[in-house]
């Protein structure tokens, strides 16, 4: 049982560690040739919601 709650401990941890690793990956985009309304430089955000189900 011990081993149990070790591995689901371990589990989590590396669960919760690759989101942490996955957030905070950034891409550079070549915009030319592309229509743009506003500003260039403007910052970006994108966020997915991924359900697994």
């Amino acid at each position: 049982m011990k081993k149990f709650r070790i591995f689901v401990m371990l589990f989590f941890i590396f669960y919760f560690y690759s989101f942490a690793i996955a957030a905070d990956q950034r891409y550079n985009l070549s915009i030319e040739n592309s229509p743009v309304i506003g500003n260039e430089n403007a910052p970006v955000t994108i966020i997915e919601f991924i359900d697994y189900q």
